[in-house]
């Protein structure tokens, strides 16, 4: 299945600086489509929620279960694909956000959220690990979730941590 991934109306977040983040992304799977616009909404949109951040050029994957999979085995010693991964880098490279499709689609169908909703709010999430937040703690996972939920208002997207009663 294809995804749109650009959101027009959303490509300067509003409380975003009017700046562009290097992005280089690499499609390594079928399905995907040109994220260079939601990537660039969504990475200023995060930017913007924070006073100290990390500069340098994104690598953004777009890739599939299978190679996320090997990843996540091979760096973090879990045999399972994922929905992100993030790798920060040195010098002038901030770091890769390296997605999966088949995860990324499953997991928007069972939220309930678009496609580009979901991918939208991995890249934010993914960036913050890149600017070096964690949720391995509850306070520490706290902070990243609410500037996850402040950039992702900005650009007109629900919190994804609310639960429906539905």
């Amino acid at each position: 299945m294809f995804h749109r991934c650009p959101f027009p109306k959303l490509l300067t977040p509003p409380m975003a600086p009017a700046m562009k983040h290097p992005i280089d992304i690499a499609v390594q799977a079928g399905g995907w489509a040109d994220c260079l616009d939601l990537a660039q909404a969504a990475v200023a949109s995060a930017a913007a929620q924070l006073e100290d951040r990390r500069a340098g050029e994104l690598s953004l994957v777009l890739s599939d279960d299978a190679q996320v999979q090997v990843l996540n085995r091979d760096y973090r010693g879990k045999d399972a694909p994922t929905n992100v991964l993030s790798f920060p880098q040195t010098g002038p490279l901030l770091g890769d956000i390296i997605l999966a499709r088949e995860t990324v689609a499953r997991e928007a169908l069972e939220k309930g959220v678009t496609f580009e909703a979901h991918v939208t709010h991995l890249i934010i999430h993914g960036w913050l690990h890149l600017q070096g937040f964690d949720h391995v703690e509850e306070a520490a996972a706290a902070e990243m979730e609410s500037i996850e939920i402040a950039a992702l208002a900005t650009l007109g997207i629900d919190n994804p941590y609310q639960v429906s009663d539905d």
